[in-house]
């Protein structure tokens, strides 16, 4: 994770408060995986909301996008949890 470097320069408490707003915020692989598949909301809780709309208007791309992504959500919920990471520690250090 990139975030290691700067998360280990910060102070114990604020490491303490970085650790719980990155789990109230980040998402979990699993859980979106289920929605994938389940019920393709996925792409709305991982912020894409014009992905998500344009996905539902096509029927999932017409059943293919429905399955590719399958394959492309694990990387999203990944690249989502960083973009979070990056931004809480940006706002430690302007904060600090």
């Amino acid at each position: 994770m990139a975030v290691m470097p700067f998360y280990k320069e910060l102070a114990e408490e604020q490491q303490m408060w970085f650790l719980s707003e990155y789990r109230r915020r980040s998402r979990s692989v699993g859980a979106m995986m289920a929605l994938a598949i389940l019920f393709p909301i996925q792409l709305f809780f991982l912020g894409k909301v014009g992905l998500g709309v344009a996905f539902l208007l096509t029927g999932g791309g017409f059943g293919i996008w429905y399955l590719v992504e399958w394959f492309l959500t694990p990387g999203r919920v990944r690249e989502y949890n960083e973009v979070i990471a990056l931004g809480l520690v940006h706002y430690l250090k302007a904060t600090s």
